[in-house]
């Protein structure tokens, strides 16, 4: 429980300008479990203290939602923190893959017919989402893929780019994992995924 109150505290504090742990109670732990906080400190705090923290949300078949924040980093890629079931909070970092390999992995991961993509591949141009959103003279990439949010007006997402391919691995305090796969679009700045997690599934829509 401290290493999530740790998480969510850390982006209030900094923000304020207050200090982010309190020597006195990390004194007190185990070696492992120190290191354990002060990573979640520094990574939680350089994902809720930057200007360009956007949201994103998962779904699954039953109906849980998790909800999550993220962040571009370094490279082309990025840091996720998602606030998942019983308290646990999953932190990962996302990385840019070209978009052959993003679509076997992510056939292989949920099955042959997952995903249905239309156009070039365009991912290697660059930064998705500087110096060209709403750029009309690049060529049109689409990808549709499965939602189960069901506000959804449609059981189909698509998005259209040009559009960039991330994958994703996320691990809790309580161990969980789980595998992501996002496509993020330079027209919209929005996107759409997928995550799996021991046999469970989500959609994402960020």
């Amino acid at each position: 429980m401290f290493f999530t109150a740790a998480v969510f505290e850390t982006g209030r504090l900094a923000s304020r300008g207050e200090a982010i742990y309190n020597p006195k109670m990390l004194s007190r732990l185990e070696p492992p479990q120190r290191r354990k906080i002060l990573f979640a400190l520094l990574l939680g705090g350089a994902l809720w203290t930057s200007a360009c923290v956007n949201n994103l949300t998962m779904y699954a078949r039953d109906g849980e939602k998790l909800d999550g924040k993220w962040r571009f980093g370094r490279e082309g890629g990025g840091l996720i923190q998602v606030a998942g079931t019983a308290g646990e909070v999953l932190i990962g970092t996302f990385n840019a893959v070209p978009r052959k390999a993003f679509l076997e992995g992510y056939q292989t991961t949920f099955g042959a017919g997952t995903i249905d993509t239309d156009g070039p591949d365009v991912s290697a141009f660059g930064n998705p989402f500087a110096g060209m959103l709403g750029s009309s003279n690049v060529l049109l990439d689409v990808v549709q893929s499965e939602t189960y949010n069901s506000e959804a007006a449609k059981p189909v997402q698509t998005i259209t780019g040009p559009l960039f391919y991330w994958t994703a691995n996320l691990r809790g305090d309580k161990r969980t994992t789980m595998q992501c796969f996002l496509i993020g679009s330079s027209y919209t700045g929005r996107g759409l995924g997928r995550c799996k997690g021991g046999d469970k599934e989500y959609t994402v829509e960020f």
